[in-house]
């Protein structure tokens, strides 16, 4: 159901917000995303990895909702990492990007060379539905590991 609405969607406007998070407990990580458009959820994603840390989670949120989207689509990125927002705007093209999520960054720069992407920090564990939706299934994705 969630498929056939994500592509009902796009045939209409390529325009989508996505939310990310990223998260870790215990040495065991997770990432999710939550696709959106016109506030109605078409697609979520979330998945896990032992022995990870928070920010590369973060990071691999928003290169698994990227990687998911259609060719061309415009979209708004949510996150609540300053780190990973910072990195795709303020920093961009200088020293100040984490040396040790270059890999994921290089992945980063070359989905959003496919997509316009208008990157946006939003406040953690704020009452926003989309943003704790994405910590739900971080968590899910957590404890299954």
């Amino acid at each position: 159901m969630i498929t056939t609405l994500f592509k009902f969607f796009f045939q209409r406007s390529k325009a989508v917000e996505i939310y990310t998070d990223g998260s870790a407990k215990d040495g065991r990580g997770a990432w999710a995303y939550v696709i959106t458009h016109h506030g109605k959820v078409t697609k979520e994603n979330s998945g896990a990895k032992k022995k990870a840390a928070s920010n590369p989670m973060e990071f691999q949120a928003a290169i698994e909702a990227l990687k998911s989207l259609p060719p061309n689509t415009k979209a708004t990125l949510y996150s609540d990492s300053r780190i990973l927002v910072d990195s795709m705007t303020v920093w961009k093209n200088t020293e100040l990007r984490p040396q040790s999520l270059a890999r994921q960054i290089q992945e980063l720069d070359e989905l959003c060379a496919q997509h316009p992407i208008t990157w946006r920090w939003i406040k953690a564990h704020a009452g926003h539905e989309f943003n704790e939706r994405c910590d739900v299934l971080c968590i899910k994705a957590r404890d299954s590991l």
